[in-house]
């Protein structure tokens, strides 16, 4: 009983590592781009009027 107890902690224990190493890559991925685009669209020139303020 002790021994596959033990198996299984090890098994959740690193399942949940990996789990925790590849949401912090890709949340860190995410917010590398997401600060790119932010400069780019901030950069983006303003309309001076809309389509329906000209009617």
């Amino acid at each position: 009983m002790n021994t596959s107890l033990a198996q299984f902690m090890k098994i959740a224990v690193t399942a949940i590592v990996i789990i925790a190493l590849l949401f912090s890559v890709g949340y860190s991925m995410i917010d590398t781009k997401t600060s790119e685009y932010e400069t780019e669209v901030s950069n983006l020139p303003m309309p001076e009027t809309s389509g329906s303020e000209n009617r």
